[in-house]
Parts: structure tokens; sequence; C-alpha cells
């Protein structure tokens, strides 16, 4: 996910095509009901905590988690981040019936995703960190249950995250390289017996017959071409 350091993301997300089929493979899963308000912001307190949130999203850490709200007379639960004189608040809505370990989880992993702007709210990326999310936290047998629940609705999954050499597990390589054609990139890899290197580049496709893409590098996009093999990969943010 974007760091400091990303270039500025576009302020509109991509269509979000699967957001109801997302909706209904969740809807006819069974889920761990919490008491209260209190409770859900407990729950998603120790999932911060844990050393496989830190290992994705070591920024996320329990001070800095979303206000839990009980969003009296709202219709669903949401994530919204919301602008203040303090600066910008972020903060789970979560009515009565909603108060469940998934739901809770749905929330987070928008929180978990709220920079990554060009890419899809319910998108493959969304899809992909849900299901591992639930299998870490809910059990096996629950992320079996949504996985199989996505393919009924023919959701869209991305591919697993990759480690990086800091040990940190990326998310949205894949789908931004599936969205990124000719776009500028940030494509950080690992060449085979190499150390970690970052090029800039627009990506205008990959070799024909092969997995390794072709980026025109350069500041000014116009000059230099560097293939990159996908198995290499780690991360890739907007350019």
């Amino acid at each position: 996910m974007p760091d400091g350091t990303a270039a500025p993301l576009p302020r509109r997300r991509p269509r979000d095509s699967q957001r109801s089929r997302v909706y209904r493979a969740e809807t006819p899963l069974p889920g761990l009901r919490l008491a209260d308000l209190d409770a859900c912001a407990g729950y998603a307190a120790g999932v911060a905590a844990s050393p496989w949130w830190s290992a994705r999203f070591p920024h996320l850490h329990p001070g800095r988690l979303p206000r839990f709200r009980p969003g009296r007379g709202a219709r669903q639960a949401f994530y919204r981040e919301e602008e203040h004189p303090g600066g910008t608040v972020a903060t789970i809505t979560l009515p009565r019936r909603y108060r469940t370990a998934g739901v809770v989880l749905h929330e987070m992993a928008h929180w978990a995703l709220a920079e990554a702007t060009d890419l899809p709210q319910h998108g493959r990326t969304f899809a992909r960190l849900l299901l591992d999310a639930s299998t870490e936290f809910l059990g096996p047998g629950a992320g079996e249950a949504l996985a199989a629940s996505y393919k009924g609705e023919k959701v869209r999954v991305a591919r697993p995250p990759r480690r990086g050499p800091d040990g940190r597990y990326q998310y949205g390589w894949d789908e931004r390289l599936r969205l990124g054609r000719d776009r500028p990139l940030r494509v950080s890899f690992t060449p085979p017996g190499g150390r970690p290197s970052e090029v800039h580049g627009v990506l205008t496709g990959r070799e024909r017959g092969s997995s390794v893409l072709v980026l025109r590098a350069g500041h000014d996009r116009s000059t230099g071409t560097v293939r990159v093999p996908v198995t290499a990969v780690w991360r890739v943010l907007p350019g």
C-alpha cells in the first residue's frame, strides 16, 4: 500500500463493479456475534495488535484504530473518514444488527486500504484481504466458506500478497498491474540473485507469450525500456 513517498493518488476511485457480489457472498455466512460496540472495538484492537496485521499494515496499530459509532438510524455498516478541525478522523459505524466479527473485519479491510484510492473499494485486492483476514481470525473453515461463496457469486479475488525485503506483505500488486496499462507505475522487484530494485515507468504491456512486464522507464516517460519478470515483483504503486 502507498507509503509516505508515494505519488499523489487519484481523487476518484475506479468503478466499484463487484460491490453487490461481495455483499451477497458475505450475507449467508454465519458470524460470531459481538455483545456491543465496546466488544466490537475490543475485537478490532486485538486484530490490529496481532503479528499477522502488523506484518501487513504496521502503520495501522491499535493507537490509530477508527472510532466505533452506533449508527442509530443507519441502514448498513460502513467505514468513513471525516474532516475535523484537528484533522481527519476515521470511523466505523456499526448498527446493532451488524455487530459481528465478520463485519468488523470487512470494515477494517476498508481501513487498511483507505489510502489505495487507485483501487476499487470492493475490488480484487479488497476481496483477497478480507479472505485472508477471515481465514486468520475466524478460522480456516470460515475462509473456505467465504472462498466458496465468492466463487458462487463470481467475485474476482486478487492473488496472495507478496513479501518484500522488509518482511512486510504487500497487497494490490497484481490488481495495479491489471489496471495500470499505459499508466505510470512504481514497480519494486528483486531479480533472481540480485538486490531489490524499483523502476518508475509506464507499463506498456507484457512480452508476448511470457510473464515479463515491459515498462517505458525514465522521468520523462519517453526513454529506456525495462523488462521485469512478474515473479520478481513484490510491490506496485501508482507512479
